[in-house]
């Protein structure tokens, strides 16, 4: 068994795909439109948004869609915990993840980890990368 986290997007699912794809190598390997799925669920002029996606980081899987009715409210109460394998690579994500979003806390060595740092990202996900420690 596993649990896997469900992303919604309030019609920026494949912008958030092209973008964690760019900052952190994610792969799409499911993608699915409105226009695919159930005719009665397609919203009004969003046949091309995105139904369901799943997204690999690593040995990580995470789902997404675009969520127009915005029903989950705003992303709260988690955050992404991104586990680099070096400190080059923690930097290297940090990087890419804070473009357009917010520095919450610079990355810094503390005592569970070599290098840690949080983003919100442009999207309002909270990613905390870090490298080394447990």
């Amino acid at each position: 068994m596993n649990a896997q986290p469900y992303l919604s997007f309030n019609g920026r699912c494949e912008e958030a795909l092209k973008f964690y794809h760019d900052a952190v190598g994610a792969e799409t390997v499911f993608l699915m439109r409105f226009k695919d799925g159930p005719p009665k669920l397609i919203p009004p002029g969003g046949e091309e948004l995105i139904y369901h996606a799943t997204m690999r980081i690593g040995d990580s899987v995470l789902n997404l869609n675009d969520d127009l009715k915005c029903e989950r409210g705003p992303f709260g109460g988690f955050a992404m915990l991104l586990h680099a394998d070096t400190e080059g690579e923690a930097e290297l994500f940090f990087t890419r993840l804070r473009e357009g979003g917010a520095v919450l806390m610079q990355m810094t060595a503390v005592p569970w980890a070599s290098r840690y740092g949080i983003i919100k990202d442009k999207f309002g996900m909270v990613w905390k990368v870090q490298s080394g420690g447990a």
